[in-house]
């Protein structure tokens, strides 16, 4: 893999930032706000769970703990490595409930209809465009039974900043490249619930959530927000910018390390987690 590829965090799908190691930086470093989010989802004991785009499967100790030894989880990934990734944790861990893994596009669930009490999905619609968001969204009402759960977490990026950087200087960037699909789509999470009432699916409500950071940081923090800052240097490089950031970009991605370590320093991203139930009728 070459370097713009460790920077970008690329699968064997093509899809950056989804690589095993930044989602395991990525969960650790956020771990009581995501462990908040999944909780106020609404999984309940008992229940069989989709967790469609499972990656590696972060959340899948804490998913299992919630459902008890009565429940189920099938967790599906586009990319191999994931998947085995997950047939490695389970085989390796006790869960509190059975798990399984497989590899499967969530634009075209392979489940029979009516399967699931609920499909969780997390970090993945930002992947998708408007079309096949409304397209997955429906093969997510599918699989779930009549009554059933569907929980999806995704990021706004529109809210990025890397204090005391000028967060101008992040949103020209992102400017720049919203013409990219993930870029686009990492910036609809507040938007997500028009989606679901398009969907048909009824009780939509949504859960904001606000990460942030300060000094001092735990190391995978660093490491987490170094990823972050090294990804957005190596985007800028092929965007229309000022002279002026392009220079600024370029000497954030060789010392990410020097504003990080700012006393002044602060981190924030923001997700919504947006909800809904599949008619009974």
């Amino acid at each position: 893999m070459n370097n713009a590829s460790n920077l970008e965090q690329i699968t064997s799908t093509g899809h950056k930032l989804s690589a095993g190691r930044h989602l395991d930086i990525h969960y650790l470093a956020l771990k009581d706000e995501y462990d908040a989010t999944l909780r106020a989802a609404g999984i309940q004991p008992g229940w069989s769970v989709l967790d469609a785009g499972a990656g590696n499967g972060v959340f899948l100790p804490l998913m299992a703990e919630m459902l008890g030894v009565e429940g189920h989880i099938e967790a599906l990934d586009l990319a191999r490595e994931n998947v085995e990734a997950i047939e490695s944790l389970v085989a390796s861990q006790q869960f509190a409930c059975p798990i399984s893994a497989r590899t499967g596009d969530i634009t075209k669930l392979p489940y029979e209809t009516g399967t699931f009490d609920a499909v969780w999905s997390a970090n993945v619609s930002q992947y998708l465009s408007d079309e096949v968001l409304a397209q997955t969204i429906k093969e997510f009402c599918r699989v779930v039974k009549p009554g059933g759960l569907i929980a999806v977490k995704e990021v706004d990026i529109s809210v990025w900043q890397f204090q005391p950087l000028d967060p101008k200087l992040t949103w020209r960037l992102l400017d720049a490249l919203s013409g990219d699909t993930q870029i686009s789509g990492a910036m609809r999470a507040t938007r997500l619930s028009a989606w679901f009432r398009a969907a048909g699916l009824e009780n939509v409500s949504a859960v904001t959530t606000l990460a942030e950071r300060r000094q001092p940081l735990r190391p995978v923090e660093r490491e987490y927000i170094r990823n972050n800052l090294e990804f957005l240097s190596g985007l800028s490089r092929s965007c229309d910018l000022p002279e002026a950031d392009h220079q600024q970009w370029n000497a954030i991605g060789k010392d990410p390390e020097r504003l990080i370590s700012n006393p002044d320093f602060c981190y924030r991203e923001m997700w919504v987690l947006s909800l809904g139930i599949v008619p009974k009728c």
